[in-house]
């Protein structure tokens, strides 16, 4: 498990990543990183690769997930 630091920066608040942390995630200065639920309980972050492959998987996911509630909402 890696700690990670918080740091006040004027009115904003951040996560100070160690070296250990930077290369898990593959993150460099200006990187976006997200947090959500994870489904097993607790939070992930991860990097997101938004490319467009990643994007139209991302989105087939979406769509397989929620099928029966599309098909009830279509009726």
């Amino acid at each position: 498990m890696i700690a990670l630091k918080v740091a006040q920066f004027g009115e904003d608040m951040a996560f100070v990543l160690s070296d250990e942390a930077r290369e898990l995630l593959g993150v460099k200065e200006g990187d976006t990183v997200y947090f959500e639920a994870a489904p097993e309980g607790g939070l992930r972050l991860a990097k997101l690769d938004m490319s467009f492959e990643a994007r139209r998987e991302r989105g087939r996911a979406y769509l397989k997930r929620y099928q029966k509630t599309f098909d009830a909402l279509a009726k």
